[in-house]
Parts: C-alpha cells; structure tokens; sequence
C-alpha cells in the first residue's frame, strides 16, 4: 500500500462567492472538496493549476470531473499534488457560494 503525504488544513477556495476562486497553494495529499450556495444554474468546479500555468478540471481515478450542478454536494476520495487549486464557478448566476479543501491527514 502506497504511503500518502498528509495534510490536515482547511482550506477557504471561496467565501460568499459569486466568481471563480482565486489561486490557492495546497501542500498536496489526499482531499475531501466541500461546495454550498445558490448555483444559480451554473457549474461548480475544483480546479487545479498545471506546471505551465493553464487551469484544468480536477479528475478523480474514475474518470468523473469533480463538478456541482446542485448544491450541497461533496466528493471525497480526492488525491492531488502540491500546487495551486481554486474553486471554478462557470456559467449561470451563482451567489453567495462557500468552497473548502479539507485536508484528510
């Protein structure tokens, strides 16, 4: 069995949103997103950063993007590296939307 990096933080992707999330630095390990709001119909993503700076839908190992169409919803089971993650709020007009990366270390 493979050893995870552990990181026990709370991190706040956004707080009362209405926009994508600004630039977040993660320590990197294993992750559960939390989202609640008004979506607004628009689409709610975890976000992360590439190497060369372009931002991309989180994906888990199944496949499946880790996206809200319908709030509260949650995704555990999430790995990610260190790096920058954010919040991506995309079409539609959400409103007062709450995003976090919790650490599960």
């Amino acid at each position: 069995m493979p050893i995870r990096r552990a990181d026990d933080t709370l991190y706040t992707l956004l707080s009362s949103g209405s926009a994508s999330g600004s630039a977040v630095q993660i320590k990197g390990g294993e992750y559960h997103f939390m989202v609640e709001g008004t979506v607004g119909s628009s689409t709610i993503s975890l976000q992360i950063q590439t190497p060369n700076g372009s931002w991309t839908d989180v994906q888990v190992f199944t496949g499946a993007v880790v996206k809200f169409t319908t709030l509260p919803g949650n995704q555990s089971g999430i790995s990610l590296p260190a790096g920058n993650v954010r919040c991506a709020c995309t079409g539609g007009t959400p409103s007062a939307i709450y995003a976090y990366l919790v650490g599960l270390g």
